[in-house]
C-alpha cells in the first residue's frame, strides 16, 4: 500500500476494527496523513473523506506512547448533540475492543485504553470541557460553525504545555457563525501550520456530482462541492435573473392545486402564489402585499382571487405561524386550517425553523442551477417579488441579510415552500455522503 490509511487490517502490528474500510489513494489526503507539523488546515469539499481521516488518525494516536503516561485527546463538534450524533459510534466502530480499558462511558462520552490514553468527544459550545486540561492533540469538526474566538482563547492554550496537535477541519462555507475565522486561518497560515483544499469531484462517483449541481445554484456548488471559499457580499440571490426568471407564460392553472407560501409580517403581510409544475418547477403567478393587515383579512384577499379554485391549497410557512399571536384568538396555522373556506387545504409549518443558509441554497439551486437549469419562474405581476429578489442582499462582511423595511418578507414567502418540496441541506449529517435533497 502507499499510504497507511488505505490498509483496511492493520496498523503497524495492531490488528483494526471492519470500519478501517480501504481507501482509494488520494495523494494529498496520503500526505495530510504522513504530515508531522502541529497545526493542520483542510477546507474541503463535501464528502471529501476529510472527516474519516480525522477520526482515523486521532484513533490511531491513542495508541501511541508518550513521555507521560496519560495522553489525552479530544474530537469536537459545534454542539454537544451533533457531537453525539455524528462522531461517537463512529469513532467507537474505529477502535478495537482490545484496546480498551472497561466500558466507554456513554454520559460523558469518553474512552480509556490500556496505552493509557483516553478520547474524549465534546461539544465546542461547551468550552470547559477543554479548558482545565492539557491535552495531546484534537479535531474540530465543522469549524465554520465553531464560535469565534474558541481556537485562539480555548483550545490553543490548552495544547501548550505537552504542544498538541489540532486538526481545523471543514467546508469552506460563507455562512456559520465561525466561517470568517475559518477563512483567515486557511488562508493566513500561522507557524507550525499546514493546509490541504481538495474538491468532493477528487472522492466522490460523477453521478453524485451531477446530482448536486442539479440542486445547488452555482456559488453554492462551488462552496459545498469545489471546496472553494466565495465571497459572502452582494446578491443574497445571484442565481436570479429578471430577464431569465420572469416571463409572462406563467399563469394560474385551475386544474392544479395552489401553493401559498406565507411570510406572517403584519406590515407588510407577504404571500407569494403559485402552482408545483412537474417533479422539480415551481411557477409563482401572484402575489400579496398587504399593509396593517392580519391572516384573516389576506385570506380574505385570497378568497377574492381564487375562491372559485377547486383542485386544493397548500400553505407554508415558518415555524413562527404556529404560535399564538397577540392580535388574534388563534395561530396563524390554526385560523388557515379552520378557515372552511379553504376546506381540505394541506398545511406545513416545521417544528423548527431551517437553517437560512439552507433556505437561500434552495432558492438559489431553484432560480438557477449549476448546470445552468432555471426551474423557478415569476409573473411580471409579482413586482415586490422580483424587486426582494433583485435587491435583497448580506451585510458587508458578513453573512447576515441586511434587511430593513420591506426587505426579506417577500422572499421569505417564496423560500418557505421551496425549502420544503426541495429541501438542500448544508449541514453535517456525519457520513462521507451527507448532501440530501428531495
Amino acid at each position: 500500500m502507499r499510504c497507511c490509511i488505505a490498509n483496511s487490517s492493520t496498523l503497524g502490528d495492531r490488528v483494526l476494527t471492519n470500519a478501517w474500510t480501504q481507501l482509494r489513494y488520494h495523494e494529498l489526503q496520503a500526505k495530510m496523513w504522513r504530515s508531522k507539523v502541529r497545526f493542520i488546515i483542510a477546507a474541503c469539499g463535501r464528502g471529501s473523506g476529510k472527516t474519516e481521516l480525522a477520526r482515523r488518525r486521532i484513533v490511531r494516536y491513542l495508541a501511541v506512547r508518550k513521555p507521560w503516561p496519560d495522553p489525552i485527546y479530544f474530537y469536537g463538534l459545534p454542539t454537544y448533540k451533533q457531537a453525539k450524533r455524528v462522531a461517537w459510534e463512529q469513532l467507537l466502530a474505529l477502535i478495537p475492543q482490545d484496546w480498551l480499558k472497561g466500558k466507554p462511558n456513554i454520559s460523558d462520552m469518553v474512552v480509556k485504553t490500556i496505552f493509557g490514553s483516553k478520547l474524549y468527544v465534546v461539544g465546542m459550545d461547551q468550552p470547559q470541557r477543554i479548558e482545565g486540561v492539557q491535552w495531546d492533540g484534537g479535531v474540530i469538526d465543522e469549524s465554520a460553525d465553531i464560535k469565534p474566538g474558541t481556537f485562539d482563547r480555548t483550545v490553543l492554550p490548552a495544547l501548550a504545555h505537552r504542544e498538541g496537535w489540532c486538526l481545523r477541519i471543514g467546508v469552506p462555507k460563507r455562512y456559520g457563525i465561525g466561517a470568517l475565522e475559518f477563512k483567515r486561518a486557511f488562508e493566513e497560515p500561522g507557524e507550525k501550520t499546514e493546509t490541504f483544499n481538495w474538491p468532493s469531484s477528487d472522492i466522490l462517483r460523477p453521478e453524485e456530482i451531477a446530482l448536486a449541481m442539479s440542486k445547488l445554484g452555482a456559488a453554492d456548488f462551488r462552496e459545498q462541492y469545489e471546496a472553494s471559499f466565495e465571497d459572502i457580499s452582494g446578491a443574497i440571490f445571484y442565481a436570479f435573473s429578471e430577464a431569465l426568471n420572469v416571463t409572462e407564460d406563467i399563469l394560474y392553472n385551475p386544474s392544479l392545486p395552489i401553493l401559498v407560501g406565507s411570510d406572517f409580517n403584519v406590515d407588510p403581510m407577504s404571500w407569494v402564489i403559485g402552482h408545483r409544475v412537474g417533479k422539480d418547477k415551481v411557477h409563482i403567478f401572484d402575489e400579496l402585499s398587504i399593509r396593517n393587515t392580519n391572516t384573516r383579512q389576506t385570506l380574505d384577499e385570497l378568497y377574492r382571487r381564487y375562491g372559485q379554485h377547486s383542485t386544493g391549497f397548500e400553505f407554508f410557512g415558518d415555524a413562527s405561524g404556529a404560535a399564538r399571536r397577540s392580535s388574534a384568538d388563534m395561530s396563524d396555522y390554526l385560523q388557515i386550517r379552520n378557515d372552511t373556506r379553504f376546506s381540505g387545504a394541506r398545511v406545513y409549518y416545521p417544528p423548527a425553523n431551517p437553517r437560512i443558509a439552507s433556505r437561500f441554497a434552495a432558492t438559489n439551486g431553484l432560480l438557477c442551477n449549476a448546470k445552468q437549469e432555471r426551474r423557478c419562474f415569476i409573473h411580471p405581476r409579482c413586482t415586490h417579488l422580483i424587486q426582494d429578489l433583485k435587491s435583497r442582499a448580506y451585510k458587508e462582511g458578513t453573512s447576515d441579510p441586511d434587511d430593513y423595511g420591506d426587505v426579506g418578507h417577500m422572499t421569505d414567502a417564496l423560500g418557505y415552500p421551496i425549502h420544503k418540496l426541495f429541501p438542500v441541506r448544508l449541514e453535517s449529517t456525519g457520513t462521507d455522503q451527507i448532501y440530501s435533497s428531495n
